[in-house]
């Protein structure tokens, strides 16, 4: 067994006492000593990579240093000085990436005024343009608006080449199409300099003996080019087994200007990243209670399971807690008692001394459990001003993204002794190949004091999504596939063919008895065990894959408007967006077997048992059909005096949805209406109506509501703030107060889908139909509404050059769901007519806030720069974060309101050194990291526990 590698908690401790007392000191000292600029060794001082760049789209000033910034070019696709948009916008430069240690999209939120992590997120599959990834919230809604230098991205969230990481809070649909109202993460990564020469080289080391490589190379090869190259390789372990990272990257970029008026430019970037890893990704919630029933099922639970003894009982919630937990509730007449009340990092089994085990470095994930991300991206970025009054982008980007995942959770027995090890396992693939065509122009007009730019600007996107779903476990490989028992999944035996597979190798539980190959992965041993890899029984390449084609457009305008000499700057905008869609592209053989989108047409030429796809799916009219939605946005921001600004702003975004209501097999219609006229003689009753003939039945569906298209998603945010930029850039703040809502969010109906009477029906159709007892109509609903209410602050505080310090944090008072048409609120009517099971789900889900969603969050990081004495150039940083707790899930299981866990309810410190050095004449900064000083156990928006604490030291040599 693997031992934890932590060190005791006592030295975070007093590690922390100790940062927190030097701040202090040196803070009161720095209050009182005459302002130093740290020498240019420092990487404090150093200024933004943006600073020279011409182009009206990208971030260009002088003002910025450290932790400052000033400008974003992402909230309103034009580089804009952050002070003057009425937008709540945060900027991640690259030193505060560097100093906390972020390396992902979790590590970002976690100093986000109103974010709230997902520690699960390694492992999710990639979400899509209109679905998120993983479960991080910001203002309280999912996000799945991620960007790269301001256009989406599949699943390339690597930070090694990025610049600096800009979060607009809000709706933002305007600017970036469809999404949620909690805002857009956009990633904007480095870029070729004019200026000089550079070149830095890093090397990291953690605490788990993981390295990292990351070369920084910039050359200005004349006035009218420069190249940038950005380069990584990683090969890191975790804290516990099986964990491991491996990165490759590599980013070229090159920057050409043909003329020298500098009224054309070229950018072309290049990105290229394979990496996989294995990451736990649950724990330890299992309650007690369910072993002791397994040991000794008592005669209440029997009874209440409707089993015939102990030892049927046993097999009933042997590896279900879901099933005793039923029994439980049904004994005591109690339906909302929750199953999951507690939680723990650790692993615990009994081993073969009957000791109880506790494994501190357990790994829930299964060890042949892995993720891996390739993306292959190309980029072109022409910026031309032809004139004065118009500068104009065009960007192409070539995206080629593929996600593999096998997955598998090792989930323990209700013996205590054994567990699942391929638990919710499955192998799947995810590709997706994109080309996006996008031109912005922008036109300015001064008259009368007033300054206008008008951005109008277009995109087309074209992708293939595939997806190859998992095959499920194949046990060849497995020792006991063919000794002594048959194949468990009836394939052919492939003993003795070439000596491929062994015919004599079992393996044991703890009593002797021979295990099948099955039971090797749902009944491990972790006492006597390896624990048996998924990849071993999952396999990700597949015959089947299954595409869509899909073309996206958009257009879209944006009038910024300043006057009262540049005092009220005005802002509005408004956005067009379609999807078309263009049928099933089903690769069922590639390449001999590749049926065209139309193959349901002709089904002579491509019969559907041949070419193995379903023609009714394939030919569904929501298969070929264009959706469309919009988006707008209008604020306005005035300035009170230099330096001090309010503002407001109303904005909406959207997200299309699609299907109908009915959610029904088109092309079987009319055979299913006549199975069952032909079953109950020529007539039956359907929701009060008599059907008698097939166009009838059609008639009576359209009029339950079965053809209606469902409507698009909707997402607002009002929201009023004061931003500062007072003296001299010493406070950088913004204060909003803000209300978001979500509404019309896609739902199953699950009470229409459970009453109609076609589904699940054995009256309507005879045994040997095809509708018999099956769900024939999936109805969908919307008008889910979740609102939102909060205030949130963001500050950069600046008193000297050489300390920095940022403050951020939320107060998010309501975080409801307002209406949802599958449950009724408390006090109407069809409350009061409900089960009593219903009314305490619905009192428990309406009473509760929406999951993931904390009432505060409250984050600090401070850093101190010496500048003078024997320790000049040295810096140390302190940081802490707070988040109050958040609702796992709103239901019975986890049910808040009777004891069920949750998650947030921690205040976690982290730190950083550095310091830099010369050796030989060469420029070097060495910094040691230290993340959750103290040792805290805690949980980011989920089940699964944070890291411990770790600690990585870098050291750059600089060129």
């Amino acid at each position: 067994m693997k031992t934890n590698p932590r060190t005791p908690a006592a030295v975070g401790q007093y590690l922390t006492i100790g940062l927190a007392a030097l701040l202090t000191v040196t803070t009161t000292r720095a209050q009182t000593t005459p302002p130093a600029i740290p020498t240019p060794a420092t990487p404090v001082t150093q200024p933004d990579d943006e600073v020279l760049v011409l182009s009206p789209f990208e971030v260009k000033t002088e003002r910025d240093y450290g932790y400052l910034k000033t400008n974003s070019a992402t909230a309103t696709r034009i580089g804009t000085e952050i002070q003057k948009v009425p937008v709540n916008i945060s900027v991640m430069s690259r030193d505060f990436l560097d100093d906390t240690g972020v390396s992902s999209i979790t590590d970002i939120l976690r100093y986000t005024a109103s974010g709230s992590p997902d520690s699960r997120f390694a492992m999710r599959l990639p979400g899509n343009s209109a679905t998120p990834q993983g479960n991080f919230t910001m203002r309280g809604f999912t996000v799945n608006s991620l960007l790269r230098n301001g256009v989406f991205r599949y699943a390339s969230y690597n930070l090694d080449n990025v610049d600096r990481v800009e979060i607009v809070k809000g709706p933002a649909a305007v600017f970036f199409g469809q999404g949620y109202p909690g805002g857009v993460i956009n990633y904007i990564t480095k870029k070729p300099q004019f200026e000089k020469n550079f070149t830095t080289l890093s090397y990291t080391v953690d605490d788990n003996g993981g390295d990292k490589v990351i070369l920084d190379h910039n050359a200005a090869l004349s006035s009218q080019a420069a190249l940038r190259v950005v380069g990584a390789w990683t090969d890191q372990s975790g804290d516990r087994n099986y964990e491991f990272k491996k990165n490759l990257n590599i980013t070229p970029s090159l920057t050409l200007n043909p003329f020298k008026s500098g009224k054309l430019r070229i950018n072309l970037e290049l990105e290229y990243l394979k990496e996989s890893y294995n990451q736990n990704d649950y724990s330890w919630v299992y309650p007690t209670a369910w072993f002791e029933a397994y040991a000794n099922p008592t005669p209440e639970l029997i009874a209440a399971s409707g089993v015939a003894n102990a030892t049927a009982y046993r097999a009933r919630i042997f590896n279900s807690p879901t099933n005793w937990i039923a029994d439980v509730r049904k004994a005591r007449n109690d339906p909302s008692l929750p199953l999951y009340t507690t939680n723990s990092p650790n692993g615990y089994y009994t081993n073969t001394s009957g000791v109880r085990v506790k494994d501190e470095a357990f790994n829930f994930t299964n060890s042949g459990a892995y993720t891996e991300n390739e993306v292959k991206t190309f980029q072109t970025t022409v910026d031309l001003s032809p004139f004065s009054w118009v500068d104009a982008r065009y960007v192409f980007t070539n995206d080629n993204s593929q996600f593999d995942n096998i997955g598998g959770l090792n989930i323990p027995n209700a013996d205590g002794i054994t567990f699942n090890a391929i638990n919710a396992g499955a192998g799947n693939g995810y590709y997706r190949r994109a080309q996006d065509h996008q031109i912005d122009l922008i036109f300015k007009a001064d008259a009368f004091g007033i300054k206008n730019k008008i951005l109008v600007g277009g995109i087309v996107n074209k992708q293939r999504q595939q997806y190859m779903a998992s095959a499920g476990a194949v046990y060849y490989k497995v020792p006991g596939y063919n000794y002594p028992t048959p194949p468990v999944n009836n394939l052919p035996n492939p003993a003795g063919v070439n000596g491929l597979v062994p015919t004599n190798q079992v393996l044991r539980d703890r009593f002797g008895n021979i295990l099948t190959a099955q039971q090797v992965y749902s009944q491990w041993d972790p006492s006597i065990h390896p624990n048996p890899p998924a990849d071993k029984v999952y396999n990700i390449e597949r015959n089947i894959l299954d595409g869509y084609n899909t073309k996206n457009e958009a257009v879209y305008v944006n009038w910024q408007v300043q006057l009262l000499q540049d005092k009220l700057t005005i802002l509005s905008g408004y956005r067009k967006e379609s999807t078309e869609a263009q049928g099933q592209t089903a690769e069922t053989n590639a390449p001999w077997f590749i049926p065209p989108a139309t193959a349901y047409l002709d089904q002579t030429t491509y019969p559907a048992n041949v070419y193995n796809y379903t023609p009714s799916y394939a030919g569904d009219p929501e298969m070929f059909r264009t959706r469309k939605g919009d988006a707008w946005m209008g604020g306005a921001s005035y300035e009170i005096k230099p330096g001090l600004s309010v503002y407001a702003t109303i904005s909406k975004t959207f997200k299309i949805n699609t299907g109908l209501a009915g959610g029904y097999d088109e092309l079987a219609l009319d055979q299913l209406l006549q199975d069952a006229l032909t079953f109950t003689g020529g007539s039956f009753n359907y929701r009060g109506s008599t059907i008698t003939s097939v166009p009838q039945g059609r008639s009576v569906l359209i009029a339950n509501g079965s053809d209606a298209s469902i409507e698009n998603e909707e997402g607002l945010n009002y929201e009023v703030g004061v931003k500062t930029s007072l003296w001299n850039d010493k406070l950088v703040s913004t204060v909003s107060l803000f209300r978001g809502i979500r509404k019309d969010q896609k739902l199953d109906d699950t009470q229409k889908i459970s009453s109609d009477p076609f589904n699940s029906s054995t009256t309507l159709f005879a045994p040997t139909s095809l509708f018999y007892n099956k769900r024939n109509f999936r109805w969908r609903t919307v008008g889910v509404e979740n609102q939102i209410e909060g205030t949130e602050f963001d500050i950069i505080w600046t008193p000297i050059r050489n300390y920095q310090a940022v403050i951020n944090g939320a107060w998010m008072w309501q975080a409801e769901t307002m209406e949802d048409p599958t449950k009724f609120k408390p006090g109407t009517a069809g409350f009061n007519s409900a089960t009593a099971s219903n009314q305490a789900l619905w009192s428990m889900f309406f009473g509760n806030r929406i999951e993931n969603v904390p009432e505060y969050r409250f984050n600090v990081y401070n850093k101190y720069t010496f500048t003078h004495g024997p320790v000049r150039g040295l810096a140390l940083s302190l940081g802490a974060r707070y988040s109050s707790e958040t609702v796992q899930s709103r239901s019975f299981d986890w049910n808040p309101d009777r004891g069920g866990w949750k998650a947030g309810d921690y205040f976690v410190f982290d730190g950083s050194v550095t310091y830099p050095w010369e050796l030989f004449g060469y420029k070097l900064t060495s910094s040691l990291g230290i993340q959750n000083l103290a040792d805290k156990t805690y949980y980011e928006g989920n089940v699964v526990a944070a890291e411990p604490r770790t600690w990585t030291l870098r050291t750059t040599l600089t060129f």
